[in-house]
Parts: structure tokens; sequence; C-alpha cells
């Protein structure tokens, strides 16, 4: 796959993101650069993906004044662990995660499973809030409104998006939060 390049609309912050299949398996890879709070970072991040559109593990590291760095793993069933393989409760039923500062974590649910038109589908996500490094258990809706559009929501915020997405099941743009300028 080509490689996709996202512009924040609403902070300075640019995302390249590639999309890699490799066996038996995909890996996404990102680098998201910008500025918050006055501090300019860059966040690399790399997520492995089953051919049914599970994550098995993702690794996320911030560069920049300040550093972090956190690596999890899967056992595809809802089941989380961090990098000396100790389970992680809190996560429990979560199949997907969601990277705050990338649209490309909402292609994760909308791969995965299959949706009729007008279906809302409830889910529990990972959310990793970045560039803090804060992970929360968070309830998410899905619903599909077309063959290239689904409503977002964030059950704790309130927050709604429709957000359409290209033949290959990418987010294109994220109305008024990401635009896609390439591929």
């Amino acid at each position: 796959m080509q490689p996709i390049i996202w512009q924040a609309t609403r902070w300075p912050a640019i995302e390249y993101c590639t999309l890699k299949e490799q066996g038996h398996h995909h890996v996404a890879t990102g680098r998201i650069t910008g500025v918050s709070d006055q501090e300019p970072f860059a966040i690399l991040y790399e997520v492995e993906i089953t051919n049914d559109w599970r994550v098995s593990s993702f690794h996320i590291r911030k560069e920049g004044l300040t550093t972090g760095e956190l690596k999890l793993t899967s056992d595809l069933h809802g089941h989380w662990f961090d990098k000396d393989g100790n389970h992680i409760g809190a996560f429990d039923d979560c199949i997907d995660i969601d990277i705050s500062l990338s649209p490309f974590t909402n292609t994760l649910p909308v791969k995965r499973l299959h949706f009729d038109t007008g279906e809302k589908k409830i889910l529990n996500m990972l959310y990793i809030k970045l560039p803090e490094f804060e992970l929360q258990k968070v309830q998410q809706h899905y619903t599909k409104l077309d063959n290239h559009t689904y409503r977002y929501e964030n059950v704790t915020t309130d927050f709604k998006a429709d957000i359409p997405f290209d033949e290959q099941g990418i987010v294109l743009d994220y109305p008024g939060i990401f635009t896609r300028i390439h591929y």
C-alpha cells in the first residue's frame, strides 16, 4: 500500500503512515510530528495486526524534549500484557486500540467487523492519549451510514464524527480534525 499522510487541522501536526502485509499479518507504522503545549514531539508507532484485523501488539515511542515508550501485546481475546508479560486487567475486553493522534486506528474496527448499513456496534477500546501516554478503557460506537461512511461516537465525551473511508477501508479524512493529503 502507498504511504498515507494526514495533516492535523486543529493543531500543528502531520502523520506519515504505511501498512504492509508481512506473511500472516499486517504491520502499520507511523510517525507523527507536531507541537503540543509549545513542545515539539515525534511519535513513532508500530501496530501488528492479524489478517482478520485484530491487534496483536503495539509499540509507541515519543522523541522530543521529553521521551516515553509503551509496548503492549494481546492474546487476541481482549487481554493485554505489558513488556514483562504481566496481565493488565484494566483493559480486559478491549480488542481494538485508539491512538489519539492518529486517524489510522479508526480503520481497525471497520476492517475487523462486518456491519450492515445502519447497524451500530458498541466497542471497548484501549485508548492511548498522546503525547501524554495516558491509557484508558473507553466505550465507542461505530455505525455504518453507507458503504464508505461510519459514524464514530465516544460515549465518555459525547464526541461524534461521520468518518469517510476509501475503497480499502482506510480513513480518508476525519472531519474537522485530520485531512488526508497523500494516497
